[in-house]
């Protein structure tokens, strides 16, 4: 692979400034109210940059066209511990749910982050009624959420690259606001100690290297993963689907990628029930809900003797750039290699 630089990769923090209402679409009967996320999926932190892409006329806004080549890859902004600072990577327990680990202190949480059910009406100014009351699960405490976005640089990288920095200075400066009623008010983040990285040739090959002594590896997803063949949604991710998105993180980054052929089989796994995700193209062309491979699960493969060098370098930008299977841009199958 080329020494050239790869991809950017921008860091931060996101920080609640008051009640953040990211709805999941889906009703808990119990506390008779709508769920909410835990803390931002990257498909809300796209979709607010998108906005702001919009609202400032920058071209990079058509890489966001449903046919077109992303160039920003969003990931979940997921949550650090509240007591060391270590960020919470979704886990399978035993029991089949999806609990939070700390990476520094190794604690497993429940929760991701502190939520309760808000009120909240609707106030009919005609009549000075209230019209309607509606519940729903929003983080309420004062949370602190990793921020990260890859940039790839292989088309118009440099144009692209000038665009997010610019939106970027924005949300330093103002905010950036996510979820329900955040035209009202709710749902502000403070984006803090943001950082820019250069992803070289040289970095992606030197994990490729550590990757070349495995003869097996340990995949965990750190997003729902949403896999396809033929048109359909899989729950597990066999040899080919992964070999697949292997070539294809190839394909997004490296320079001068060619096609190659390596045996990969899948020996175990653990995951949990999939689930139904949604997403605004889908709802504007009345399309049904992602099937998703839940967050958390581990997938455990065998890599057959023989498998060249090009294979672990698209590995390692696998893992540092892209993600397994669709909608990746969104955030959606995020990976470690274990």
């Amino acid at each position: 692979m080329s020494s050239d630089a790869v991809a950017v990769e921008v860091t931060g923090e996101l920080v609640t400034r008051n009640e953040v209402i990211l709805s999941t679409g889906e009703f808990d009967r119990r506390a008779h109210a709508m769920r909410g996320y835990g803390y931002p999926p990257g498909q809300a932190i796209r979709g607010a940059f998108g906005y702001l892409f919009l609202a400032a006329g920058l071209p990079i806004i058509k890489t966001y066209e449903v046919n077109a080549e992303p160039v920003l890859y969003f990931k979940d902004a997921l949550p650090y511990h509240h007591v060391d600072g270590g960020i919470l990577y979704p886990v399978i327990t035993q029991e089949k749910y999806v609990n939070y680990q700390c990476q520094k202190c190794r604690d497993i949480l429940r929760y991701p982050s502190f939520k309760s059910v808000i009120t909240k009406t609707r106030l009919d100014r005609y009549k000075g009624t209230v019209s309607m009351m509606w519940r729903q699960e929003g983080i309420t405490k004062i949370t602190r959420f990793r921020f990260r976005i890859i940039v790839k640089l292989k088309h118009e990288g440099e144009e692209n690259l000038a665009a997010l920095i610019a939106v970027l200075r924005f949300v330093e400066e103002n905010g950036l606001a996510l979820g329900k009623r955040s035209m009202k008010g709710s749902g502000r983040l403070q984006l803090e100690k943001l950082s820019y990285k250069l992803i070289t040739g040289a970095d992606i090959e030197k994990r490729a290297a550590e990757l070349r002594d495995k003869d097996t590896i340990r995949v965990r997803l750190l997003s729902e993963a949403i896999v396809r063949e033929k048109g359909t949604n899989l729950t597990v991710i066999r040899g080919n689907n992964f070999l697949w998105s292997v070539k294809n993180a190839a394909k997004n980054f490296n320079y001068d990628y060619k096609n190659f052929s390596a045996g990969v089989k899948l020996i175990s796994y653990e995951t949990s029930k999939p689930y139904p995700l949604g997403f605004l193209d889908l709802k504007l062309s009345g399309g049904r809900p992602e099937i998703a491979i839940p967050k958390g699960s581990t997938f455990t493969y065998r890599i057959e003797p023989g498998a060249p060098a090009e294979f672990y370098t698209a590995l390692a930008l696998l893992e540092r750039c892209h993600g397994i299977g669709n909608r990746v841009s969104s955030g959606k199958g995020e990976i470690i290699i274990e």
